[in-house]
């Protein structure tokens, strides 16, 4: 008797076809654990940290089961260099039947625009650990970033920072986020 072949609670991946990707996807874990420790030992004693809280909307496209526009929360920790920073980030978002929980490490480029206002550059790598809407079990995936950011210096170490982030696979994705971004320490330029 010959059984149809099993598929993920989606259906858009066969069994067969998530055994074939599975060294990928160590491959790309093992990427960004190796970017997280490497990030902790590269940290100089004349370095500088800053932090920062966000909300903001993820908007999706061509991500299986995941098609409407999902709010989310997040943070980022950034080592800060003379010639820019190395930034991690952790997002999360339970709505509209979607569990979305997605993790990235980016290198960052910061330049002055005017006083107290500054762009930022930043890209890197994603893992995204995620439940579409209508499934039972979380997917794994794994894609790549890149993002611009204004921020604004309210007070010494208190600024505001708004970015626009694209996400390349799983699908796309745009990222609409806003938050505050702490510098301990008052230094005048993130």
């Amino acid at each position: 008797m010959r059984q149809a072949p099993l598929s993920s609670e989606t259906g858009s991946h066969t069994i067969e076809q998530m055994k074939k990707s599975r060294p990928l996807d160590c491959l790309a874990f093992a990427l960004l654990m190796t970017s997280l420790v490497w990030v902790t030992k590269a940290r100089a004693e004349d370095s500088n940290t800053d932090f920062s809280v966000f909300l903001g909307y993820l908007l999706p496209n061509q991500i299986p089961s995941v098609t409407n526009n999902l709010p989310l929360f997040g943070g980022r920790y950034s080592f800060v260099y003379p010639w820019g920073a190395i930034e991690s980030e952790l997002e999360n978002s339970h709505a509209q039947g979607v569990d979305w929980t997605q993790g990235s490490v980016s290198i960052r480029g910061d330049s002055q625009f005017a006083p107290g206002i500054d762009m930022m550059v930043y890209g890197g790598p994603d893992i995204v650990y995620y439940i579409p809407n209508g499934a039972t079990m979380r997917q794994f995936d794994y894609g790549v970033h890149l993002g611009v950011a204004v921020v604004v210096q309210l007070k010494d170490s208190l600024w505001l920072r708004a970015d626009l982030k694209f996400l390349g696979n799983p699908g796309t994705a745009l990222y609409l986020m806003g938050g505050l971004m702490f510098r301990p320490g008052g230094s005048s330029s993130p």
